[in-house]
């Protein structure tokens, strides 16, 4: 009887520990849709951490930070982006719209907590020859890291950047 106690106890912590790990893996709720409407009459899910990066008085609703025009046309820009996105690890692209001009990605942090975000890309046509980039970033779960999606972001654009400005 005293090893049959025994053994319950070297069992509870592997079976607390498999009852976390269920939990871990159980459906998460819906992550909010990606944007499909224009970012110009746009709002952001509450709840959800997200950043909003617009060219100087696109969006309607106040930017968390200002993308600036590129002397590249749209067309042009759409393949930049595409090229400096696609090369990131992590990053999958899911839809596009607008002939393609608006991409959307999706990125998973990976390990046992998998945490993902949704990122939409829209090549806005400026003027003749110059086009402006909207970036819009969400957390897919509730909460999320506001600082850390605000990081990527802007490591995101930095990579655009890079490849539509080449030394």
């Amino acid at each position: 009887m005293g090893s049959v106690r025994f053994s319950f106890i070297r069992q509870a912590p592997a079976t607390a520990l498999l009852a976390m790990l269920l939990a871990s893996c159980a459906h998460a709720p819906s992550a909010p849709r990606p944007v499909t409407q224009s970012f110009g009459d746009f709002a952001a899910p509450d709840g959800y951490a997200h950043y909003l990066g617009c060219p100087v008085d696109y969006c309607l609703t106040q930017p968390d930070g200002v993308t600036p025009t590129f002397k590249v046309p749209a067309e042009r820009m759409r393949d930049i982006v595409r090229r400096a996105i696609d090369a990131l690890p992590k990053a999958q692209l899911i839809s596009t719209s607008k002939e393609g001009l608006r991409l959307v990605y999706q990125t998973h942090s990976g390990g046992l907590f998998d945490r993902t975000e949704t990122v939409t890309i829209e090549v806005v046509d400026a003027d003749e020859g110059v086009s402006g980039l909207v970036i819009y970033g969400q957390s897919d779960i509730p909460g999320g890291d506001a600082a850390d999606l605000k990081a990527q972001m802007e490591t995101w654009y930095a990579a655009i950047y890079r490849a539509a400005n080449p030394a």
